[in-house]
């Protein structure tokens, strides 16, 4: 296992992977969870675009925070699934986007009848 920060100690959190221990890394419980898969993807030489953070079965997005978190799983997703996993949230933010701006519209029509 490469250690980059002792396991169990306060502020520590172990990375296990499919085959075992990967490492442990210090992290701050107010950090970002895309934060945090940099620091791992640095520890596991590895691309922080192709990790993903588990907390048992539930996938962590970015702006999720460490809390109490002190054991989490990570595994590598293949270049083609990161690129898929880019371009559903990307077009996730496009339709909340489009969304927003139908919103804006209707609101702003409804403010101008009233006029």
């Amino acid at each position: 296992m490469s250690t980059s920060t002792p396991c169990g100690l306060e502020g520590s959190v172990h990375i296990i992977g499919i085959s075992g221990d990967l490492c442990c890394v210090s992290a701050k419980s107010t950090w970002h969870i895309g934060k945090l898969r940099h620091v791992v993807a640095r520890a596991l030489a590895a691309h922080a675009t192709e990790l993903i953070l588990l907390d048992g079965e539930t996938e962590l997005e970015d702006h999720n925070t460490v809390g109490k978190r002190r054991q989490l799983t990570a595994f590598r997703v293949s270049p083609a699934v990161k690129q898929r996993k880019a371009n559903e949230h990307i077009e996730c933010m496009g339709a909340l986007v489009l969304q927003r701006a139908k919103l804006f519209a209707s609101q702003n029509a409804g403010l101008q009848a009233k006029s």
